[in-house]
């Protein structure tokens, strides 16, 4: 970890001490951050897929996929919310040792929600690249050769972004609540491993 600087009780919020703390903690805690990146990597597919997908253009079926892509929006952000909840019950003590330390409040939040945005970047862009495949593979399987007339290459790019953008949003805004949660938890609760 860089060497901080330190003035009296508190300890300065520069980005590259938020950034390891984000990364530190990413790494200590692989596991769920494997799961964590697949959870949002499945929702993004699946939300890519919905967009690339050819549809015959019946109000019926569109309804059917709004309603599927508003489900899954939901799915993805209670699982990133209650992911984001447990890591931030696993690092109280740590937490509380930040603080007691010197750490401010915005250091926590900011660390937090770092740990979130790589999170849902990595998993954005894993999701976005399956859900294309999957779609074209889908959409090779039932036109054969004339797929591209089906899979609209020109509105892909479009897509992308969409999709990339609502998955580090819902990441972020999933991680909200349990940022804020730990930026206001006393040092000395933190220190007992309680909330």
């Amino acid at each position: 970890m860089p060497s901080a600087r330190w003035e009296i009780g508190q300890l300065k919020l520069r980005p590259e001490i938020v950034w390891a703390m984000a990364i530190s903690s990413l790494k200590v805690r692989l596991p769920r951050t494997m799961l964590t990146t697949l959870t949002i990597s499945t929702a993004t597919a699946f939300m890519m897929w919905l967009l690339v997908a050819p549809t015959s253009g019946d109000l019926t079926e569109r309804q059917s996929w709004a309603v599927m892509l508003v489900l899954c929006l939901i799915v993805s952000g209670v699982g990133v919310l209650n992911t984001m909840l447990m890591s931030v019950t696993q690092r109280y003590r740590e937490i509380g040792t930040i603080k007691c330390l010197g750490g401010l409040d915005s250091l926590v939040l900011y660390s937090t929600l770092l740990e979130a945005a790589i999170l849902g970047l990595v998993g954005g862009i894993i999701g976005a690249i399956l859900g294309v495949a999957i779609g074209f593979v889908l959409a090779l399987a039932d036109y054969g050769g004339a797929v591209l007339q089906h899979f609209s290459l020109v509105r892909l790019p479009v897509q992308i972004l969409i999709v990339f953008g609502v998955g580090m949003l819902f990441t972020t805004m999933g991680a909200a609540i349990p940022a804020w949660i730990a930026a206001k938890m006393p040092p000395i609760e933190a220190m007992r491993g309680e909330k």
